[in-house]
């Protein structure tokens, strides 16, 4: 979880080699966490769905300005501190590095696998609480709207398993559900970023399941449906989007390096496989809900 956007080396890790084996120690949070201030929900959230935020214990101002929003709105929520690329090699044992090259045409960062496991700790928490998580990075910005789409998310999140809440929207997504001025709808192509999601205990398992070996950064994990097999829908219009501390917190060296002709070609055919496999994936998954008179 970056707080600079200096350069920084790519993670070392033993045993690059990738194994399906799942030899890791359980990736768990046990560090203290902050509750807002003896809140109850307010009147249309049902309090069913926990709400954490992702932040370093040493990111104060962030801390502050998520704790000013949840107070406003009334809303309990908790801190979740953040896995830091020093702790973060305790937990990861199992990173592809040819297949992180070319799924994202760098080597992974310290901070990147930090991202991850964090991500990955909060789902391995949600399914072992049976409880359904609101996970949100603390460079969120909460929109006025929140009270009114969050009780709509509420409902839905044991029917649908993962909802995204924040921008950028997702304009290709094919309606499933609508809720006054809110529409949830089945993302085709899943846009960037994991900045704050709703997640069934269910599907969390099966995303910490799936994401055993690290290929990619968290975010185009999310958007590779075919690898961990669960249905990707956002609420439309997003009641959650990125704060001013946002640029405070880019991950290091996203650009994408200089490569020989060779290595563009390796890049561009996974790429071209990358959307092949999206492609049948929702056509599958079309014709999947059409056969069991499901949501589309």
């Amino acid at each position: 979880y970056a707080r600079s956007r200096t350069s920084e080396p790519p993670i070392q890790v033993k045993n690059r080699t990738a194994t399906r084996q799942n030899t890791a120690r359980p990736l768990y949070c046990t560090a203290p966490v902050l509750r807002g201030k003896n809140l109850k929900c307010p009147e249309g959230v049902t309090g069913a769905v926990r709400i954490k935020v992702i932040s370093p214990e040493s990111s104060a101002e962030h801390r502050k300005s998520v704790q000013r929003q949840f107070d406003r709105l009334g809303i309990p929520f908790d801190f979740f501190d953040a896995i830091t690329p020093e702790k973060a090699r305790r937990y990861i044992h199992h990173y592809d590095e040819k297949e992180f090259f070319l799924n994202s045409g760098r080597h992974a960062t310290a901070s990147e696998i930090a991202s991850y496991a964090s991500h990955l700790a909060l789902w391995k928490l949600c399914g072992d609480e049976g409880r359904p998580f609101l996970i949100l990075e603390d460079d969120a910005k909460l929109d006025e709207s929140f009270l009114s789409g969050f009780p709509v998310v509420e409902d839905q999140i044991m029917t649908l398993g993962f909802i995204r809440v924040s921008l950028p929207a997702a304009g290709n997504a094919v309606d499933v559900h609508r809720h006054g001025p809110f529409r949830i709808g089945y993302c085709r192509r899943v846009p960037h970023l994991a900045l704050a999601y709703a997640v069934s205990p269910g599907v969390a398992t099966q995303l910490a399941d799936a994401a055993a070996i690290i290929e990619e950064p968290v975010n185009k994990y999310l958007q590779r449906l075919w690898r961990h097999g669960q249905p990707i829908f956002a609420v439309r219009p997003p009641f959650v989007q990125a704060s001013m501390h946002a640029h405070e917190s880019v991950i290091p060296s996203r650009s994408l390096q200089k490569h020989s002709l060779s290595t563009w070609l390796l890049l561009a055919a996974r790429k071209a496989q990358n959307a092949i496999l999206r492609t049948a994936y929702n056509v599958s998954f079309a014709h999947s809900a059409r056969r069991s008179d499901g949501i589309l």
